[in-house]
């Protein structure tokens, strides 16, 4: 049977276009499926998009940023400093996304100055990521205004150096492993951790033991490279260990920086202490003071190394790997991108230097290098 043949008018054709155009499909059809750096919306399409996968009129589809890491501002270990290295940020970047605090004080003065700010709360729009176990950082994380730390476990650190030391004492030499490093593991600590992580931290810290003298016994020094909670915490490691062991222990606390710590460690020569445990203020300045008291006595490093001095083993974190586990919660903070400005004491610490480098790699995307350095006040983008 022959169809007559029918003629479409002008308005029918353009009522047919318009169809096609704006999406005249069965919206219940099946999805299209997202692809990498897309946005999705609540329903699992991506925005801009209909079910049928054909273009709404007036949808935006959100494109992945790039972070945007502004610097990396130093305070040398001033707390005054360090809280007004937050305020200028405030001021000069208005629009800042994210700030990253890499010693245990730098998240607690930035929470403190955002506070002051009124920026803190329901309305918070300024990601605060954070270093170490402070109680202000922990108690924000359960309040939602940091988004998480990275923690290292410096009571782990205080117990151990003085249990290698013991042991070295004893003439147990295979306390050190072949490559000189005995790695404490960072961790990362998010709301739903913070709570059994503090618990157990409250636990190894709460009461106010000593080490009472040991007459004829040996005595270890842990030398730390300032005075912060994280040392604190630390000093209980160390009287728990002297303790537990049967040893003498003392802990010095550098208020006055690298000055204060080279006579300490000058002090501690002197007095013929049969171990050293310190955490270098500047390593690389520090090698003929360092190789002096390892001529004298045993020397080990710890939270900061010292390579090319003659120390018997580092104990602490691999901090490139902890700077890049830092990143990864930005990361997480900011999937969108944007402003990132870091804080820190100083560069001159080699956990310091290794630190920082790990979140910018992590941040910008790159393979790992752990030798690489980005200047302080380079203004760097990637993703």
């Amino acid at each position: 049977m022959i169809r007559p043949r029918v003629h479409a008018s002008p308005l029918t054709c353009l009522a047919l276009g318009l169809c096609l155009l704006l999406g005249c499909g069965d919206p219940s059809g099946p999805e299209t499926a997202p692809g990498a750096g897309d946005s999705v919306s609540g329903g699992g399409q991506q925005e801009g998009q209909t079910g049928g996968g054909l273009l709404k009129v007036g949808g935006k589809k959100q494109e992945m940023g790039n972070y945007i890491i502004l610097g990396t501002l130093t305070d040398q270990f001033d707390r005054a400093q360090s809280k007004a290295n937050v305020e200028d940020t405030l001021a000069k970047h208005s629009d800042i996304d994210a700030m990253v605090g890499l010693f245990a004080y730098n998240p607690v003065d930035i929470l403190e100055a955002l506070g002051q700010a009124g920026r803190l709360g329901e309305k918070q729009k300024i990601q605060v990521i954070a270093f170490d176990e402070a109680d202000e950082t922990l108690q924000g994380i359960k309040d939602g205004t940091v988004h998480g730390t990275v923690v290292q476990n410096p009571y782990e650190y205080g117990y151990r150096s003085i249990e290698v030391l013991a042991a070295l004492e004893s003439g147990k030499t295979d306390v050190i492993p072949e490559n000189k490093f005995i790695d404490i593991p960072a961790r990362k600590i998010r709301q739903a951790e913070v709570d059994a992580f503090w618990s157990d931290l409250k636990s190894k810290v709460q009461g106010d033991a000593k080490n009472e003298t040991k007459p004829g016994k040996p005595r270890f020094a842990y030398v730390t490279n300032g005075v912060a909670s994280f040392w604190t915490i630390a000093s209980k490691g160390v009287t728990a260990a002297g303790v537990k062991l049967g040893v003498n222990t003392d802990v010095l606390m550098p208020a006055e920086g690298i000055a204060d710590q080279k006579r300490m460690i000058e002090d501690l020569i002197t007095r013929g202490v049969q171990g050293i445990a310190v955490s270098p203020i500047d390593a690389k300045n520090q090698v003929a003071l360092l190789n002096q008291a390892a001529e004298k006595t045993r020397l080990i490093t710890h939270d900061s190394d010292a390579p090319d001095a003659n120390r018997l083993v580092y104990i602490g974190v691999d901090n490139y790997s902890a700077g890049r586990m830092c990143g990864e919660l930005v990361r997480e903070a900011l999937p969108q991108g944007g402003k990132v400005m870091l804080f820190i004491g100083r560069l001159e610490q080699d956990n310091a230097r290794l630190r920082r480098q790990g979140v910018i790699d992590a941040l910008l995307g790159r393979e790992p290098d752990s030798t690489r350095f980005d200047p302080a006040d380079k203004v760097l983008e990637g993703r």
